[in-house]
């Protein structure tokens, strides 16, 4: 959507696989001054990363890309008793709270998408 009254433009990135999407919001932020990256658990098992960040002339863009949780190999786990869901072992992400991320941690996932694109293409015996 583009805003010729806010001078704002909100993009997310549905086509493509997971890691395809989430890697055009990291190519697209580069672009960008002053970018906030942050990702939440959605309830329906999706993460989903959003940045923001302004133009050099000064127009905002918000960008947004998600994927499943399945497509990420992750799985559900507790941390301080409370209910989250574990990606690539290490992060811990509490449903429905935005958390900021670094452009390392979403490239981190980006990979391991790919990783279990490729690991699931061989197990249907696709040539990944």
């Amino acid at each position: 959507m583009i805003s010729t009254r806010s001078r704002s433009v909100h993009m997310e990135f549905t086509s493509g696989t997971a890691p395809d999407r989430l890697a055009a919001l990291l190519l697209w932020s580069t672009t960008l001054d002053g970018v906030s990256l942050a990702w939440t658990h959605q309830p329906r098992h999706e993460v989903s990363v959003a940045a923001t960040g302004r133009t050099a002339a000064g127009i905002c863009f918000g960008l947004a890309a998600s994927a499943t949780v399945a497509d990420l190999d992750g799985h559900p786990g507790v941390d301080r008793d409370k209910p989250v869901v574990v990606l690539a072992g290490v992060f811990r992400l509490a449903p429905c709270v935005a958390e900021s991320v670094t452009y390392e941690e979403v490239a981190r996932l980006v990979h391991l998408g790919r990783s279990v694109l490729a690991r699931r293409s061989v197990a249907a015996g696709v040539a990944a």
